[in-house]
């Protein structure tokens, strides 16, 4: 089985996605707090957030942004805001001191947010705006970790860590990988106990595509599918 390091994997604010292969990159861990790893990958596609630092993560046409003011101590709340800078709404799931991922669907409407829970392992939150309130979306998330446990049955629901990959370019689907911990099926873990599986699902109805499930059993970083379904999405 892979040793993971979940977030280096797929904390794709670092991690770009690189042709085949999840590249390589300096973890962004909790005890992080160096401000010159925020910002957008090279393909302005994620935007990390680090604990204490500034940060601002436009959405695609412009009219929203995540913003997390710097701080020391107390973390002020995770916000939307207007381009001009009002406030729209607050997103308590994120202030918690934990560096997080935003993927912002193109079509501005949603937001995936690979966020940190410790042990260097990201979990998925998904958001919709609507109107001027921030919706919190989990059907999707659910069905990722049902179709999990049920494919190896020593997980439990919440041993089950979806991460978002990236947004289809309509914005209504999303690529999804999901991993547990190392020790997630047994204390004596063993190779085969659970894979990573990649998948896409459309956000507006929770269904995860039967025929896009994939099990990634390469050694090394995590390995975006590179068949036909995966290369056109």
């Amino acid at each position: 089985m892979k040793t993971w390091v979940l977030a280096m994997a797929m904390t794709v604010g670092l991690a770009t996605l690189c042709g085949s292969k999840v590249a390589e990159a300096v973890q962004i861990g909790a005890l992080s707090t160096d401000c010159k790893a925020s910002g957008f990958d090279r393909g302005h596609r994620a935007y990390q957030f680090v604990a204490t630092c500034a940060g601002r993560a436009m959405s695609p046409d412009g009219r929203y942004a995540i913003v997390q003011r710097a701080y020391r101590d107390h973390q002020p709340p995770i916000e939307l805001q207007t381009a001009g800078g009002r406030v729209v709404a607050r997103l308590p799931e994120l202030s918690d001191d934990m560096p997080f991922v935003v993927l912002w669907s193109p079509d501005s409407r949603r937001i995936a947010v690979n966020h940190h829970v410790g042990s260097f392992m990201d979990d998925l939150r998904l958001f919709e705006i609507v109107g001027n309130k921030v919706v919190p979306r989990s059907a999707l998330i659910v069905a990722a970790k049902h179709l999990a446990v049920q494919r190896f049955r020593c997980l439990s629901p919440g041993a089950v860590l979806p991460n978002a990959a990236r947004w289809s370019a309509d914005g209504h689907r999303l690529m999804i990988v999901t991993v547990s911990s190392l020790y997630a099926c047994s204390d004596t873990a063993k190779a085969g106990d659970w894979w990573p599986l990649w998948m896409i699902g459309d956000v507006r109805t929770g269904r995860i595509d039967p025929a896009s499930i994939r099990i990634d059993k390469a050694d090394g970083p995590l390995r975006e599918p590179r068949d036909t379904l995966y290369r056109g999405f």
